[in-house]
């Protein structure tokens, strides 16, 4: 048995309410672009840019939902070290 291993569950919003939701969420990074913090600075950026470039691809029909999403995740990872948030696909109910 293989431990450690996560399911994926895509996420059932279409490509522009994901990118809504996902622009709502990057919106609130942008006070801490002008924190005195550089680590924070730079996982803010970022987290922000890589969310838009998502959002822009979402709205131009180049990826699906399901891609983003997991896209996402990489993303996330690689900002976990600046502990500047966490950008979710999941839309509270």
């Amino acid at each position: 048995m293989v431990t450690g291993v996560r399911i994926f569950n895509p996420t059932t919003l279409t490509a522009t309410e994901l990118a809504d939701h996902l622009a709502n969420q990057a919106m609130r990074l942008r006070p801490l672009f002008k924190s005195g913090n550089p680590d924070t600075v730079t996982g803010a950026i970022t987290l922000h840019d890589g969310v838009f470039a998502l959002v822009n691809a979402l709205c131009a029909s180049e990826v699906a939902p399901a891609v983003a999403q997991i896209r996402l995740l990489g993303l996330n990872r690689r900002v976990a070290r600046y502990h500047v948030g966490w950008i979710s696909a999941r839309r509270d109910a």
